[in-house]
């Protein structure tokens, strides 16, 4: 048996999630290019009924909307009650989109019901995803499709990996093993992802690399998002590292940062891109 209040779960409820409150709008500003891989790979037509996994604000669920038009539907589902909070606030008018608080690893939708499942860095944290994906799967209709992207190599996603060094260096201590445990790269093996997928059902599984770009913002904004966001921060957490040590990280993550800017207004990122059909 499942159980609801997984540790994802209380994670995404916890006060841990708030910085994914503040930094939103930054957020979805450095994923633009992303976000505009991910929807060139979807076929979203009027009047279809898209599902949106783990969708967080609503950023990704709000673009859906626009595409299937008024007489389309977009359901938005994420398990985090403070996240979906954000989404209503922001998207409480948009008479074509919904938002569920659900755990996927637990229940399903009505079978046969969506013409898509979407997610952009949603299905990463599953602690059960061969259970999410068979109720993704069973929710679709025949030959609606699965579409998503999530990170590949953490080497190759500088976002993550400037923060996790620096904070590495300063304590001394190694960063966390990258493996299929729920997190920002747990399906960073391709052979993993399809063998998930093709387990729960789906066929013509295809999974794209794609180098892309994050947006940088100043560097003092960004320098806060990596304090609170990403593997650097959790290795902070995690380790209760004083103010006097988390400054000192702070002022090397700047230093790494403006060396970035000298070659490049960009993070270097690198996705996969990942299709599927019922």
């Amino acid at each position: 048996m499942i159980i609801l209040k997984n540790e994802q779960y209380y994670y995404w409820n916890k006060k841990s999630v708030s910085p994914w409150i503040k930094y939103d709008e930054e957020m979805n500003n450095k994923f633009s290019c992303v976000t505009k891989i991910l929807f060139e790979n979807i076929n979203i037509k009027r009047n279809q009924l898209v599902l949106d996994v783990g969708c967080g604000g609503g950023f990704t669920s709000y673009h859906s909307s626009k595409k299937v038009g008024a007489n389309g539907i977009v359901t938005a589902v994420d398990i985090s009650k403070p996240l979906l909070s954000l989404f209503k606030k922001k998207y409480n008018n948009i008479k074509n989109l919904y938002c569920v608080k659900k755990d996927l690893q637990k229940t399903s939708f009505k079978n046969n019901m969506f013409d898509h499942a979407i997610s952009r860095f949603g299905v990463m944290f599953f602690e059960y995803p061969l259970e999410a994906f068979k109720h993704i799967y069973q929710s679709l209709k025949k030959n609606g499709s699965l579409t998503f992207v999530c990170w590949t190599n953490f080497r190759y996603n500088q976002f993550f990996s400037i923060p996790a060094y620096s904070v590495s260096k300063e304590i001394k201590i190694a960063i966390p093993k990258i493996n299929n445990k729920p997190g920002p790269f747990a399906f960073k093996d391709k052979l993993y992802i399809q063998r998930l997928l093709k387990q729960s059902g789906f066929k013509k599984i295809a999974i794209k690399s794609f180098k892309t770009k994050l947006k940088l913002n100043d560097i003092k904004t960004e320098v806060d998002i990596m304090m609170s966001l990403g593997i650097g921060a959790r290795m902070l957490r995690e380790n209760n590292i004083n103010k006097e040590t988390c400054d000192i990280v702070r002022e090397n993550i700047s230093i790494e940062l403006k060396k970035v800017l000298k070659v490049q207004k960009h993070y270097n990122a690198n996705i996969y891109l990942v299709t599927a059909l019922k």
